[in-house]
């Protein structure tokens, strides 16, 4: 039985949300196979015999709640001259040593805290046939018993600042040990001294990506065609240096793997808007400066960036270790750089974020325009459904404040895949215009970017003025 509260989501991540878990687990389910199906229909790039030969296995999004699918051509690998393997970037080898070195002490202080390495018992002995437990548990003795409320939440049970990093160390540590074993043999030392020396430490293997993923492509030097028409923003040089540099290391780093690269720029383009809220919250504790409007704005563009991030941890965007630490890594570094530029110029601040949301309108673009008949063929995965057009479109109608109060809200389709990036790259192009808008708003140079009903809800001067003349009237008929 699981939580009518629970509903996973891509990544094993846990969202709350007032949807019944049987159905959002039937939905993930139907889209996986569906999936499937259409990387065995496209006649793909790796042979005349399409992916339905050659693709790696489709593992479902979330293993907590959906069941494993695997492609049956198990010896098709070796026929092709392929090895079943996640490709990595070169530069992965360099990370091997850092991350090594953190596990190992992350594992080793670990280890001390909690004491050895804890046994496994019996295994749990199962209900017998067509007995009904409920929402009940089963000891080892067989009796029953309430469950933990955290039973079904897997690794995202809640926790202190320690359980939550060692659990991620102790998860990352097992995909690197597997890793080792798999990619670099010469190393598979290190990867059982790992793991005998780790706690709660073992190999596991990555997640595969959907085998449809392999016929997606992305044309850099089309993009960078792409940006010299539509002409990049203005400004400063210092900014659009750093921006250029990071965009380069991502094209070089993610070439011949879209969906990778999309699940890293999405992962760091949501943390801008965390700095600009952390600031303005600052600024409100001190007493500086009170915008709550402007904070709600941001807050629904953080959600519609981790909407984006889920679409695409449902394709198997976040399934290499190396590409997560890379994205975390440089989310913490950029979290902290744009709180900077914030306090000391918020129009550097903004002007960064424009060029990241125009370069990833670009890039989108043109990922459509070459694959639009396999996207086509691709159902949408739930995460995206339920944002588009079943739940609450509160926010998604929030963070575009290009659109004025009489305007009919935007309501776009969501049949397949391609309706999807569709959709991610309009986003984008919402989110180009509110950052030129903050930034001119912040420099003197243009209308605020909240929109005027927002800007009159806690009621304008003429309106309080008149309320304070009502009040201060009927205290002096008190006082008489």
């Amino acid at each position: 039985q699981v939580s009518d509260e629970a509903v996973w989501a891509p990544g094993k991540r846990c969202v709350f949300a007032p949807r019944k878990t049987s159905e959002t687990c039937a939905a993930w389910r139907l889209w996986s196979v569906n999936c499937m199906a259409a990387a065995f229909a496209s006649p793909g790039h790796m042979g005349a015999g399409g992916l339905a030969r050659t693709a790696a296995p489709l593992v479902a999004p979330h293993p907590a709640s959906a069941p494993i699918v695997r492609s049956t051509a198990a010896g098709a690998f070796r026929s092709e001259g392929l090895a079943p393997t996640t490709r990595v970037a070169p530069s992965a080898l360099a990370s091997v040593g850092v991350a090594t070195l953190l596990g190992a002490a992350a594992g080793v202080a670990g280890r001390r805290w909690r004491g050895p390495r804890r046994r496994k018992g019996p295994a749990r002995p199962r209900a017998a046939v067509g007995q009904s437990e409920g929402p009940l548990a089963r000891r080892s003795d067989g009796s029953l018993e309430a469950p933990s409320p955290f039973a079904l939440l897997a690794d995202d049970e809640p926790g202190n600042a320690w359980s939550l990093a060692t659990r991620m160390v102790s998860h990352e540590m097992g995909q690197l040990i597997s890793w080792l074993r798999i990619s670099a043999p010469a190393l598979s030392r290190v990867a059982d001294w790992l793991e005998a020396n780790l706690s709660n430490t073992s190999a596991l293997a990555a997640r595969a990506p959907p085998a449809i993923v392999e016929c997606l492509t992305l044309d850099l030097d089309r993009v960078i065609e792409r940006e010299d028409e539509r002409g990049t923003p203005e400004g400063p040089l210092v900014v659009k240096a750093v921006f250029f540099a990071l965009s380069w290391t991502l094209d070089r780093l993610f070439e011949g793997r879209p969906i990778q690269k999309f699940w890293v720029l999405e992962t760091v383009a949501r943390l801008p808007y965390f700095s600009y809220i952390t600031v303005l919250h600052l600024y409100e504790s001190l007493g500086w400066w009170r915008t709550p409007q402007l904070r709600d704005i941001h807050n629904a563009e953080e959600l519609n960036e981790l909407h984006h991030l889920l679409i695409m941890e449902s394709l198997g965007g976040n399934s290499s270790w190396f590409d997560r630490l890379l994205a975390r890594t440089a989310s913490v570094a950029y979290y902290w750089v744009v709180v900077g530029l914030f306090f000391s110029d918020p129009r550097l601040a903004y002007n960064f974020s424009l060029l990241v949301e125009e370069h990833a309108y670009v890039t989108y673009g043109q990922f459509i325009h070459e694959n639009a008949e396999v996207l086509r063929r691709i159902p949408p995965p739930p995460v995206a459904t339920r944002y588009y057009v079943d739940g609450d479109l509160y926010y998604f109608d929030k963070f575009q404040t290009s659109r004025k109060a009489l305007d009919a809200p935007r309501r776009p389709p969501c049949d397949n895949m391609l309706d999807v990036f569709r959709n991610i790259r309009d986003d984008e192009f919402e989110h180009v215009i509110t950052m030129k808008a903050c930034q001119e708003w912040w420099g003197g140079d243009g209308p605020s970017p909240i929109p005027g009903a927002e800007q009159r809800a806690f009621g304008n001067r003429e309106e309080w003025l008149k309320w304070s003349a009502e009040v201060n009237a009927i205290a002096s008929v008190a006082r008489d």
